[in-house]
């Protein structure tokens, strides 16, 4: 009888553990990155209007927003989380003219292109392969995670 109670206690742990586990990040499938579609591929010209910060789908790490100017409306283009931005380096800045593909999505009832490639006048980036599979995935997460390049 004693046994059961044993059986017992540890399947309540167990659910216990996966109702309150965080998911993991190993190939970084967040909410958005699911999300994202080769089929729905989009290029977009335009200027940067507004820089903005946005919840990026991986935990505390913000990502970035671009609300990008095109000829008869705006577009929102969510390119990476910040700390990837600044481990490559990667800065843009208002009024600076981009040319953007991606993935359109619909995310939280609004419109989203998810990047995969951003250029500028004289540079190109890549933040996500044809799959929309992230470059960063498999990297560190952020700040002060293992040993990298700029220590």
């Amino acid at each position: 009888m004693i046994k059961y109670y044993w059986l017992q206690a540890i399947m309540i742990m167990f659910i216990a553990f996966e109702l309150v586990a965080q998911p993991g990040r190993g190939l970084n499938q967040n909410s958005l990155t699911r999300l994202y579609d080769p089929a729905n591929g989009v290029t977009i010209d335009g200027k940067i209007e507004h820089i903005k910060k946005a919840q990026s789908g991986y935990g505390r790490f913000p990502g970035t927003l671009l609300i990008v100017a095109l000829e008869a409306q705006k577009a929102e283009v969510y390119l990476a989380p910040d700390w990837f931005l600044d481990q490559e380096d990667i800065a843009f800045k208002t009024d600076q003219k981009i040319t953007v593909t991606g993935s359109k999505v619909v995310y939280q009832q609004k419109d989203l292109i998810l990047c995969r490639e951003i250029k500028t006048d004289d540079q190109t980036f890549t933040i996500r392969n044809a799959n929309g599979i992230p470059v960063w995935a498999g990297k560190r997460m952020g700040p002060g995670q293992g040993r990298g390049r700029r220590r």
